[in-house]
């Protein structure tokens, strides 16, 4: 059997299944845990641009965005709604007289914090792969409730796999921001 043969039987029974939410988890559950290989992004960013990958990621779950200057490694970072030094001070009520810096590069990569879609599928991903089923079941029902945001962060950080979470999520994060830098340069 060939692999669009192959393909073609496994969209079968997708398709068969695909109204049954609990047999379309259980395979998620099976693709993610036994097919589905994580890539090890410590051997794809080079060392040159490991920190700037960090800090970057770093900043943008902080809802700010990051400036880059490739040559330098030069990294600015501003709050997402900050489009000029004068709203620094109405925000803050403290004097910003200076420009801001990524303005006078001569080029300039922007990562943006990532959109409220995309922090769910993090937390989906981190959900499907927890082994822990209690904690696993609350956050299968958190994410199909209202305030899923809130409820998450507060279950999984008073819970046992609190770093883990953190340690995931930094991951998935500095990865998006590689996957751009590798575009960008």
């Amino acid at each position: 059997m060939n692999s669009q043969q192959l393909l073609d039987q496994i969209l079968a029974i997708l398709s068969q299944v695909k109204e049954d939410k609990a047999k379309l988890q259980k395979i998620l559950n099976f693709l993610e845990q036994e097919i589905f290989e994580e890539i090890d992004e410590t051997t794809i960013v080079p060392e040159k641009y490991r920190n700037t990958v960090k800090e970057i990621a770093e900043n943008n779950d902080c809802g700010l965005i990051s400036y880059l200057n490739p040559v330098t490694l030069e990294i600015e970072s501003v709050p997402k709604n900050l489009d000029y030094p004068e709203e620094y001070e109405l925000m803050t009520g403290e004097n910003y007289n200076e420009t801001f810096r990524h303005e006078t590069w001569n080029r300039c990569i922007s990562f943006e914090p990532p959109e409220s879609r995309i922090s769910f599928k993090i937390m989906e991903h981190f959900t499907n792969n927890i082994k822990d089923s209690p904690l696993k079941d609350k956050l299968i029902g958190i994410l199909s409730r209202k305030r899923p945001f809130t409820n998450f962060k507060h279950a999984v950080e008073t819970s046992k796999h609190r770093q883990a979470w953190f340690d995931f999520k930094q991951q998935q994060l500095e990865q998006m921001v590689w996957d751009e830098l590798k575009i960008q340069l």
